[in-house]
């Protein structure tokens, strides 16, 4: 299962990014400008190596895997972690690549579109079983979080 889940178009702008609970949430929940780094990542590797499509990237504790749509200009990107077997993942952005593409071809490869048109996709995603939970977001300070208070009282000086 993918721990975040990030679509765009080959020139780096952001149709979907989402963080659903991995280790990389952790450090980063806002991924919208990771797609940047991703498109150029695609990029670097066609431009380096040819007509070789880039698939999977990895790192010490969790991997980039890559569908490419070359026609449309779509990539779909999910982190995951090193246990993850590599066709299961590849089934899983196939699905999330024919849902997406279902759901919101008439809204992508027009340029910018408002990441608010996507936001229904999480739902869909849950339910393909290709997430665990539902999105991440990052924490409003403003909110009540379950032992906030609590927490300071305890390191107050």
């Amino acid at each position: 299962m993918a721990d975040d889940v990030f679509i765009f178009d080959s020139s780096g702008i952001p149709y979907y990014s989402r963080c659903f609970g991995g280790e990389t949430c952790k450090m980063r929940p806002d991924h919208t400008l990771q797609t940047g780094f991703l498109a150029a990542l695609y990029a670097f590797s066609k431009e380096s190596y040819g007509q070789q499509e880039i698939q999977t990237v990895v790192f010490t504790d969790l991997k980039l895997h890559f569908k490419v749509d070359n026609e449309k200009n779509v990539i779909v990107v999910f982190t995951t972690p090193m246990e993850e077997k590599d066709e299961e993942v590849k089934n899983q952005l196939e699905m999330t690549y024919g849902a997406f593409l279902e759901k919101y071809e008439d809204k992508i490869g027009r340029g910018y579109a408002e990441p608010a048109v996507f936001d229904s996709f999480d739902e869909v995603l849950y339910n393909l079983n290709v997430v665990k939970s539902k999105p991440m977001g990052m924490i409003n300070l403003g909110e009540k979080v379950r032992g906030w208070k609590k927490l300071f009282r305890r390191y107050r000086h």
